[in-house]
């Protein structure tokens, strides 16, 4: 996959925010995410950083906009899918080991 450098930078700056979120103890979440993000961009000093902070934000505040147009009873009902789909996956690949 071909990624722009302003792209992988914007990648790296939302992994940065996860973890200082965690750091914190917060929840993860697209809403805290987009904060976090906002909050680095307004400390940051380099210009290239503070405009790959506020494209990550917008793409994020993007994301829980269109994540709270799905009706609530069917986000619940994808996210109980995707759960139960890691919990009930009891393949074990050839390679693995149990120790």
């Amino acid at each position: 996959m071909h990624r722009t450098k302003s792209e992988r930078l914007r990648d790296d700056l939302i992994g940065e925010a996860v973890l200082l979120i965690l750091k914190d103890n917060g929840p993860i979440n697209f809403k805290t995410l987009a904060v976090k993000l906002k909050i680095m961009a307004s400390m940051e000093r380099d210009a290239e950083r503070r405009s790959a902070l506020s494209a990550a934000a917008v793409e994020v505040e993007q994301k829980v906009k269109s994540s709270s147009r799905v009706h609530p009873e069917a986000r619940k009902n994808c996210l109980i899918n995707s759960m139960h789909h890691l919990m009930v996956n009891t393949a074990q690949h050839k390679y693995d080991k149990k120790h």
